[in-house]
């Protein structure tokens, strides 16, 4: 109905103007927009331009080509536009400015007093300063500059005072923020992501209205003011891949956030304790802070914390507090081996010791009250016999369990009581020689290149799913076989789900009795079998040999059918 509505109404205006596009009041059809731009026909009846595309050739026009367009409200241009003599002429009636690559340096001269300008957006433009001194913007609510990388340093906008949203992502020259910007009591959103040149921010910060504050990638930026404590609405923090070595305890005043990243931090050396106070922090990252090396004693105090990643850090012990994050839903240590791989420290210990034994050590208490966990990662973190805690029943929600690239040789025996397991992961655990009983929810598991596995055959009606059938990945030090009896159960199983089978050196089951050497095999099918309520699908088995060079993970595979009548080919 809407669109309906919208078409009458273009369908009037276009009446209107007698043929003559320059005589509408909108210009929405990109043709007529072309026209009048070319021609410099525009008058003083339009009050809006969308321009939303344009053809592939470029879009030249004249300084004075909007010089009659007094009373135009709306500009919006999405093309490739040369202005090669520059532009003398934009209205002071416009609302909303959003011209995407605009190719010049500033705004135009008589572009003074926009003083009813309420949006102002110039992605991908030549800018390198909007305007000199100040200008009357107080219904300036939106500017969003992004990826304006001539963009030098910001304007005054000490009179706009209800600017809510100031967007500079990927203005890679920018290098200063005015100091007005800090005093933006209504700024809602403000988004700095990627200002690689920017080594700053405002000494006095009065953000009183700020909610998301992204700096991520603002590589330059050292440091952090303690003044950021005032920013008591603000709740989400992107500072990854900073420069910083350590953050403001300020930041325990954000009682409000609820999501703070510190993703790729390299410099970061350790957490202020006043982390701890922010009581209602959902979401902490810490991925890639190779120099951290503990977490505050107080983490439990996070009461309301749901994800914590702290995945290829330093860190190798953790605070007992840990088992108070009772609605702690995804934990990651993936990569927590210890010692950063390429420190002076632990080359020096493996060159007098060989290589130490850095694992992450877990608390005991891990696994006792973490009853809402779903989403369990101790990839990578040469755990030995162990250090897995022994009872693992307290995991009462945990569906998704990845024990890759470890060091122990068997796991707890408790991991059959994990009622709600569906995907376990240990590609890699070249040291594992034997496996627990699983749940049967588990429909998924992976022992990709699991050498040391010394049987598995007798396992393998552990690992099938009564709802959603089995994916099963096997590495084994020697060949095996299916036996005949779990030949029988994979077909039983077909009857409910899509089963994949992986098996490294085991050859193709007897019960598969159209079989071919090549890459394809052609069946000629009973006709009966056009019917598809007398059969259950396809039993597809092939075996390949993988180069030296490639690993399995990395080996893929493709299957194609071909149906002509009855005859399929594979």
């Amino acid at each position: 109905m809407h669109d309906l509505v919208q078409e009458m109404g273009h369908e009037i205006v276009h009446r209107q103007s007698h043929g003559d596009p320059g005589r509408q009041s909108r210009l929405w059809l990109t043709n007529d927009i072309i026209r009048v731009l070319k021609n410099n026909s525009g008058t003083n009846r339009i009050e809006g331009i969308v321009l939303n595309s344009l053809p592939q050739e470029e879009l030249h026009l004249n300084p004075n080509v909007f010089s009659e367009m007094k009373n135009l409200r709306l500009l919006k241009i999405i093309g490739n536009v040369h202005l090669s003599q520059g532009l003398s002429y934009l209205s002071t009636e416009l609302r909303v400015l959003e011209w995407h690559g605009y190719p010049l340096k500033s705004l135009p001269m008589n572009f003074r007093q926009p003083d009813k300008l309420v949006e102002l957006s110039m992605c991908c433009s030549h800018i390198q300063q909007l305007w000199q001194g100040t200008k009357s913007l107080y219904k300036l609510e939106h500017v969003n500059l992004s990826n304006s990388q001539y963009l030098v340093e910001t304007p005054d906008f000490t009179n706009a005072p209800n600017l809510k949203r100031l967007i500079l992502q990927g203005c890679t020259k920018l290098h200063n923020l005015h100091s007005s910007v800090g005093a933006l009591k209504r700024l809602i959103f403000l988004n700095l992501k990627g200002c690689t040149s920017l080594t700053s921010l405002p000494c006095n910060i009065s953000w009183d209205s700020l909610e998301i504050l992204i700096l991520s990638g603002c590589t330059r930026l050292l440091k952090f003011p303690e003044t950021v404590g005032n920013i008591n609405r603000l709740r989400q923090l992107d500072l990854d891949g900073i420069a910083l070595v350590e953050l403001p305890s300020s930041i325990g005043h954000l009682t409000g956030l609820t999501s703070l990243s510190l993703r790729g931090c390299k410099s970061l050396l350790s957490l202020p304790s006043a982390i701890c106070g922010l009581t209602s922090l959902k979401t902490l990252t810490l991925t890639g802070c190779s120099k951290l090396e503990e977490m505050p004693e107080g983490l439990g105090n996070l009461e309301h914390l749901e994800k914590l990643d702290i995945s290829e850090t330093a860190i190798r012990q953790f605070p007992t507090s840990i088992a108070c994050l009772q609605n702690l839903k995804i934990l990651s240590f993936q990569g927590c081996s210890g010692l950063p791989p390429n420190s002076f420290v632990k080359r020096l210990v493996t060159c007098f010791w060989g290589n130490p034994d850095t694992g992450l050590v877990l608390p005991t208490s891990l696994s006792s009250t973490l009853c809402s966990l779903m989403r369990l990662d101790l990839s990578d973190c040469h755990l030995k016999d162990g250090a897995i805690p022994s009872d693992l029943s307290g995991l009462s929600s945990l569906q998704y369990l990845d024990l890759s690239g470890n060091d122990f040789t068997l796991l707890p025996g408790s991991i059959s009581l994990l009622s709600k397991l569906i995907i376990i992961l240990l590609r890699r655990c070249s040291q594992l020689r034997s496996l627990p009983e699983f749940p049967s929810s588990t429909p998924y598991f992976d022992a990709v290149d699991c050498i040391s596995l010394e049987t598995c055959s007798h396992k393998l009606h552990a690992w099938v799913s009564d709802e959603t059938g089995l994916a099963f990945l096997n590495s084994t030090r020697e060949p095996c076989q299916l036996k005949d009896g779990q030949c029988d159960l994979l077909k039983e199983k077909t009857i409910k789900a899509n089963i994949d089978v992986a098996a490294r050196g085991v050859g193709i089951p007897m019960w598969f009795q159209n079989q071919s050497m090549g890459s394809s095999i052609t069946i000629r099918l009973h006709p009966d079998l056009d019917d598809s309520r007398k059969w259950l699908g396809y039993a597809l088995y092939f075996s390949y040999k993988i180069n030296d060079l490639e690993s399995w993970e990395s080996t893929s595979t493709s299957t194609r059918i071909l149906d002509i009548c009855t005859t399929h080919l594979v």
